[in-house]
């Protein structure tokens, strides 16, 4: 692959790295094109117990490469168009995989993630940042548009709205730690220990049940917009389904005979 590096360790830990660092992980067509086939490969790879998500270089992702969101090729009606589209057939659908993959996600921010960048560090089920991380959402700052990608539902659910609203109205660099402080990640650590410290929450979570990781996950994203009862109800029928499952008699008969 050219714009993205795949690499399963022993204990079935996936790391994924964007790999444009001449252009601070830039996204782009072909980028996404490679990342959305990795995450279908590694998504049905029974070896493969969890995935990790970082960049190449010193940069996590600058967001959109602006010079391939420029370029006025195709036909299109106008620049919203074509971004419209590009958004459609490629940014969305990248987004939508990474969030929907299978098995449990862990994103290890090296570096700054900005626009778009920023949303895809985000979008993991566990989070950690090294201490020259930063996320920075320069959408509307800089560019007179709304931050995307996802950012609009991640970014209140994880920081709260107060938060939120002022990392997309101004822009500034949130730097690691008060990524930490706001608890946007889980944990900052030094630059040289960020990939060993992720691959170990990686084999951790990959000793889960993946199918209990994703209900939790969606229990968990889904609760703002349900009523306590609701909840109470889908946690209900999770139960249901995940306690037929063998691990769960086989944890059971370990903990009665212990």
């Amino acid at each position: 692959m050219e714009y993205i590096k795949v690499d399963i360790d022993d204990s079935g830990v996936a790391l994924l790295s964007l790999d444009r660092p001449e252009v601070l992980n830039a996204m782009h067509a072909g980028l996404m094109d490679e990342t959305m086939t990795a995450i279908q490969h590694l998504s049905t790879d029974d070896k493969v117990r969890a995935l990790v998500v970082t960049g190449s270089g010193r940069a996590f992702c600058a967001g959109a490469d602006l010079g391939a969101v420029a370029d006025d090729s195709g036909g299109y009606d106008g620049v919203g168009e074509r971004v419209a589209a590009q958004m459609q057939s490629h940014f969305n659908p990248f987004m939508e995989q990474l969030y929907e993959f299978p098995k449990p996600t862990v994103c290890a921010i090296n570096g700054i993630a900005a626009g778009g960048g920023a949303a895809v560090a985000l979008c993991a089920d566990v989070v950690i940042a090294s201490t020259s991380a930063a996320l920075k959402f320069v959408q509307l700052q800089h560019l007179g548009i709304v931050a995307d990608l996802g950012a609009n539902w991640l970014l209140p659910r994880i920081a709260g709205r107060a938060r939120a609203m002022s990392a997309c109205l101004l822009g500034e660099a949130i730097d690691a730690a008060h990524l930490l402080e706001w608890g946007m990640v889980l944990e900052c650590v030094e630059p040289d220990a960020l990939l060993p410290r992720a691959k170990d929450l990686g084999v951790k979570l990959g000793r889960l049940p993946p199918r209990a990781v994703l209900s939790t996950r969606r229990l968990i994203d889904e609760a703002s917009r349900e009523s306590y009862a609701a909840l109470l109800e889908r946690e209900r029928l999770a139960q249901r389904e995940l306690c037929d499952l063998p691990v769960f008699t086989q944890s059971v008969k370990r903990f009665t005979s212990a």
